[in-house]
This record gives C-alpha cells, sequence and structure tokens, in this order.
C-alpha cells in the first residue's frame, strides 16, 4: 500500500525533532553537574564530567561530591561505579575507577568512555562509616 505523501513528511520531519531533541540533552549532560539523592536516603551525589561536551568514544574523567544528609562533606567514602544502556541491554565499554580522594567529599572517577549515542545509567556503589548506599544517574548522548 503507498502511503500519501504528507506520511513521508511528518516521518521526515519527526526525524529531525529526535535529533534537534538528542542534541540538546548532549548538551545539558555535558554542562550541568547530575545530582542524585541516595538509597537508602542520607547522601547526595553529585557528578560532573571534565570533558566539555561529551562525546563518543573518548576517554574522560569525571567529579563525584558526596555530601552526608546535612550538606557536610563525606571524606570517607568508598567508591565503586558499574552502568550500561538498559535499552541495550549491556554495560560500559571500560572499567571506570575512582583513582583519587581530591578532599572535602570530592572524588575523581576516570576511564569513562560511551561507545555509543542513547541513554546510559552510571550506577555507584558508596560505602561510608559502613553503611552502604547506591546511587543511579542517567544521562543521555
Amino acid at each position: 500500500m503507498k502511503m500519501p505523501d504528507y506520511f513521508h513528511a511528518i516521518g521526515a520531519s519527526l526525524g529531525l525533532a529526535a535529533m534537534f531533541v538528542t542534541a540538546i540533552s548532549t548538551t545539558s549532560a555535558a554542562t550541568e553537574a547530575l545530582s542524585a539523592m541516595s538509597q537508602p536516603a542520607g547522601l547526595h551525589v553529585q557528578m560532573q564530567s571534565e570533558l566539555e561536551p561529551l562525546a563518543i568514544n573518548q576517554m574522560h574523567s569525571w567529579v563525584i561530591r558526596v555530601q552526608d544528609s546535612q550538606g557536610d562533606p563525606v571524606t570517607d567514602a568508598r567508591i565503586s561505579v558499574d552502568g550500561g544502556m538498559p535499552a541495550h541491554n549491556h554495560g560500559l565499554a571500560t572499567s571506570p575507577q575512582v583513582t583519587e580522594n581530591l578532599g572535602e567529599g570530592r572524588y575523581r572517577l576516570e576511564g569513562v568512555r560511551f561507545h555509543m549515542n542513547g541513554e546510559w545509567e552510571l550506577r555507584l556503589q558508596i560505602e561510608s562509616a559502613d553503611v552502604p548506599y547506591r546511587a543511579i544517574f542517567t544521562l543521555t548522548l
């Protein structure tokens, strides 16, 4: 069955709109800190990429900031990271590691590389004062 020409025009317009939204998401994810509350509650966690704008297939680092519920820095955190693309059912292409305690509740995460456009999750497991927490960050490239 042949589709009328206006269906093709609508499809092309939707495709352009989808590309525009993706470009906006990429920009905002790269320039703003991502924030999350931990589960269980108790920690406020922020992440900021040191690469702006974020780029596909480029290794980069993030700074993670961890604060308690009063806003005081958590200086004794042990942090591990995993993640991936839930929609594609695969993990990260690299094994990011927290390599440095920068002081004042800040930690450097190195070895992050996103190898394709789409929605990504970075999942942090944080242990502080022998209490396990987790925080999940979602970003779209």
